[in-house]
């Protein structure tokens, strides 16, 4: 699960994607991609649709216009289990994902037998032999927990170790796609920092195709190669991070700038 993959062309492709709501059109052919080892900033303001995007991704809700594809095929309506587990979110909260009655090595063993398991069997994150408790303790190692962690519940850990938990939770599918709803907007700036950090390094590290939600331009400045602008259901914009900082295009891509204090260079 740890190993890199070679870096492609292919990852998420979103195509001429439409949702609506109640008869109300809430995206509105909306088309961007995101490869394996970069990670998209989408941005705008709330109610832009931009939930509703992640929803389709995942496949909680039906495009009443559009594709989603992963590498070429296109995810249908009815998804096969190992499309779902290809697809992976991690909300804004990780109560919303992780069951408060069970210990952080059940959440992640119920989801190592159920999913991962059906697949890949019992291998560690190095390739050998493991039993789910090992392969749970490797994932901890991934998002910088200790396995001693396994043994206790979310309600013991901060808010940022939390969202870290709920990323593990994530990638014990092994993913092709992380879809990331607000991941920092509830955590102060030193856990930001740790999960911004995490999401890039698991994005570059081991391939993952990263779809980065939020509101925060300073989020964006910070980890993302690319950003899409959303702008009541419609995308307004999509740059390079390095572009879009320097040169916004569209009117609402320059608001948001102006909006929001000067930001630090990138490094």
């Amino acid at each position: 699960m740890t190993e890199p993959r070679a870096r492609e062309t292919a990852g998420l492709e979103v195509t001429g994607a439409s949702i609506d709501y109640a008869g109300r059109r809430v995206v509105d052919h909306v088309s961007f991609g995101v490869r394996p080892g970069e990670i998209l900033g989408l941005v705008g303001e709330s109610g832009s649709g931009k939930t509703s995007l992640a929803r389709a991704i995942t496949g909680e809700v039906p495009l009443a216009t559009g594709t989603v594809q992963l590498d070429g095929a296109v995810l249908g309506a009815r998804r096969s289990p190992a499309e779902r587990r290809a697809v992976q979110l991690v909300q804004q909260d990780p109560f919303a994902s992780l069951n408060p009655l069970l210990t952080v090595g059940q959440v992640l063993d119920e989801l190592l037998r159920v999913g991962a398991g059906a697949t890949r069997g019992d291998v560690r994150a190095d390739g050998r032999p493991g039993a789910p408790g090992e392969r749970a303790a490797d994932l901890l190692a991934l998002v910088d927990l200790s396995p001693d962690s396994l043994a206790h519940y979310p309600r013991e850990f901060s808010g940022g170790q939390r969202q870290r938990i709920a990323i593990a939770r994530a990638l014990a599918t092994d993913p092709r796609v992380l879809v990331a709803d607000e991941p920092t907007s509830s955590l102060d700036a030193s856990a930001q920092a740790t999960v911004l950090d995490l999401l890039a390094g698991l994005g570059r590290g081991i391939g993952l195709a990263v779809l980065l939600i939020t509101h925060d331009l300073s989020v964006v400045n910070a980890v993302c190669d690319d950003v899409a602008v959303l702008r009541e259901g419609a995308l307004v914009e999509q740059a390079g991070v390095d572009r879009f900082f320097r040169h916004p295009e569209h009117p609402y891509s320059r608001a948001l700038l102006e909006a929001v204090p000067r930001l630090p260079e990138r490094q």
